[in-house]
């Protein structure tokens, strides 16, 4: 998959995000994560759940199970310039535009929203997994907002013609949480344990 393949332009324009370009962009980067997980020494194997509807809604991918007999919840996303901007991607808030007023107009990102433990970013110009505790890059994520306040840098997204997003950049800097995994082809796997503690 090239760098281009895997770029998937927000826009208004967008009919919808969960369709077309954004799908077929985040699929391929899915698909490659979910077979790199699967070539770790201590995994013994990868239920890929992207397919069920409760898990798509709950931004969760793939659970994992550990050869120590350990189960993890992961969930992928891919950032197009991951490693390139200098920063990390936050989801604070999905807006949606047309839903019914009785529904709700917003939700958490899911950054906040996922109950996964384990967050794998892809980067795919630079053909890296960032690998992070969900929990920890929340932390990285309440540190870094806490000290720079009004100073953090808040993106507007015009997702598609019936959502917006709210994302905030943290600078890499401010996200140690992450472990970097190159992704040449016979890249060694790490042996990692994804045990949630």
């Amino acid at each position: 998959m090239s760098a281009n393949e895997s770029r998937a332009a927000p826009s208004s324009e967008n009919q919808r995000s969960y369709a077309g370009h954004y799908m077929a962009a985040g699929k391929k980067a899915e698909e490659k994560i979910i077979a790199w997980f699967k070539s770790w020494p201590a995994v013994l194997e990868v239920d890929d759940l992207r397919d069920l509807a409760p898990m798509q809604r709950a931004d969760v991918d793939a659970v994992i199970y550990s050869r120590d007999g350990t189960a993890a919840l992961v969930e992928i996303k891919s950032d197009f310039y991951l490693g390139k901007s200098g920063n990390v991607l936050f989801e604070v808030l999905r807006i949606n535009h047309t839903v019914p007023l009785e529904e709700k107009t917003i939700v958490l990102g899911w950054s906040q929203r996922s109950p996964a433990k384990w967050l794998a970013f892809y980067g795919p110009q630079i053909n890296q997994v960032w690998l992070a505790r969900f929990s920890e890059y929340r932390k990285c994520f309440q540190e870094y907002t806490r000290r720079t306040r009004e100073k953090t840098c808040i993106r507007w997204i015009n997702t598609d013609e019936i959502k917006s997003t709210l994302t905030l950049l943290i600078p890499e800097s401010a996200m140690p949480c992450f472990k970097k995994y190159a992704l040449p082809e016979g890249a060694p796997c790490p042996s990692v344990s994804l045990t949630p503690t």
